[in-house]
């Protein structure tokens, strides 16, 4: 009488086929930050931007806020130009800053806008989240400088500034999405 192994392992590669089909799919993992909306005004000669982004905080990122590091937000915007036969030339490169802090003796986050310093400050942290991803009437671009024949496209999108970490958490964050979040880009036509 002969033994395969051949059906022992056959069989056990099938039960694991079963087991894995019988666990509940995994939900796609959300992102840390999404911008759900973005859009001009043209207002005295001047695009003005508004814009909705979602932030989320990954459990480290958290952490790190809470053990007295500061975390600094970028928003990036460009306006190009869109030519047919040649890449689309940048017309302009905004860039607004925030950074996030928490104050352990005052339990207190505060918020503040590194580009005017303003400065916001929250009891809650979820209240603060929001506050950040509410852009409104922000000054983009002068009307006079752009043509009138041409189209314009611009783009947005959030991400935490990696090169503002303290030294030793930024080999953490090039290597790992939850250290360096970032959002994909949205794009829409500026007129």
């Amino acid at each position: 009488m002969k033994i395969s192994l051949a059906s022992p392992l056959r069989l056990m590669g099938l039960l694991l086929a079963g087991c894995l089909m019988a666990l509940p799919a995994a939900a796609p993992a959300q992102p840390w930050i999404a911008v759900d909306f973005a859009r001009t005004q043209l207002s005295g000669g001047v695009y003005y931007l508004d814009a909705g982004i979602h932030y989320r905080m990954s459990p480290a990122l958290t952490d790190a806020l809470h053990n007295g590091v500061s975390l600094v937000f970028e928003v990036q915007v460009q306006v190009a130009q869109a030519r047919g036969w040649l890449w689309d030339a940048q017309v302009a490169t905004i860039t607004q800053r925030y950074r996030i802090e928490y104050h352990a003796l005052s339990r207190l986050y505060l918020l503040t806008h590194l580009n005017s310093g303003a400065q916001q400050s929250f009891f809650r942290f979820p209240s603060l989240l929001t506050t950040l991803g509410e852009l409104e009437n922000i000054p983009l671009l002068d009307a006079a400088l752009l043509d009138d024949d041409a189209s314009y496209t611009v783009r947005l999108r959030a991400r935490l500034a990696v090169d503002a970490l303290p030294l030793p958490l930024r080999a953490r964050a090039y290597m790992s999405g939850e250290w360096s979040p970032v959002s994909d880009w949205y794009t829409w036509s500026l007129r």
